[in-house]
């Protein structure tokens, strides 16, 4: 798809939502420190799916009354990553199909400001945006607005982006750079657990322009899942990786998929 019908897209979907904005039952709430762990609801451990597959076809895939809860790789500096201009990521994706820029906007100062003025050497605020019942207008094909859509809790977090921790200077430590991913992996798990998010669409976090290596993340998030805290949360976990066919291999291989 050319920029100029991205850039489109993302127009036309904030013109809908300036409509929409008194009727619609959408809230965010930021987290800026981790909910406390809690205890599990048994041992039933949730099927995992790693596919090659957009998100935004993933979301289709569920009824309207499932809970969804999906995994954003926020830009930490600017709300939605530039998606008006027609940039493509998978935040981007998001932003351009649904209603969840004007939520990550609420915390231009308390989020985005703080991570310029204190990026911590490329390693980013482990703070996350959690947005409730989000509209989404449309699916992988971003052809039409769909008559049906589906409403989703997402989670915006930072993964730590390596090529500016070296750009910076800082001794490359991959023992922290694991704690630090881990860390926000567990706390996305717990913000999902509480609001009771039983579906997630996860994904290769980090894992492109900001360079982290897909086996530790992989790894990652394979050891978090695995945490007692988190045993029968979830029902049915995606990692649907696109573009992205060394991280794809990665996750296979990790989670057996």
């Amino acid at each position: 798809m050319e920029k100029e019908k991205r850039r489109a897209l993302g127009h036309k979907a904030m013109n809908l939502f300036q409509i929409e904005m008194f009727r619609i039952d959408q809230d965010s709430e930021l987290f800026e420190t981790s909910p406390k762990e809690s205890p599990g609801a048994g041992t039933r451990k949730a099927k995992i799916f790693v596919n090659e597959e957009n998100l935004l076809y993933r979301i289709r895939q569920f009824g309207e009354d499932d809970k969804i809860g999906v995994l954003n790789f926020a830009n930490p500096f600017v709300p939605g990553g530039h998606f008006m201009d027609g940039e493509n990521a998978q935040e981007q994706w998001i932003c351009r199909n649904s209603y969840l820029f004007p939520e990550l906007r609420k915390f231009r100062r308390t989020y985005y400001y703080k991570n310029e003025l204190d990026p911590k050497n490329g390693y980013i605020s482990p703070s996350l945006i959690y947005s409730r019942h989000v509209k989404v207008l449309r699916d992988e094909k971003e052809d039409r607005i769909l008559p049906d859509p589906r409403y989703v809790d997402f989670i915006s977090v930072a993964a730590p982006n390596v090529n500016l921790i070296r750009q910076k200077g800082v001794k490359f430590d991959s023992a922290t750079l694991y704690s630090d991913i881990f860390e926000k992996i567990v706390r996305v798990l717990r913000v999902f657990k509480i609001h009771e998010d039983r579906n997630l669409i996860l994904g290769a976090f980090g894992c492109g322009i900001f360079g982290n290596d897909a086996k530790m993340v992989s790894l990652a998030f394979d050891n978090a899942l695995k945490l007692k805290e988190f045993g029968g949360c979830f029902d049915n976990i995606y990692f649907d990786i696109i573009d992205n066919k060394p991280a794809l291999a990665a996750f296979k291989k990790e989670f057996g998929a």
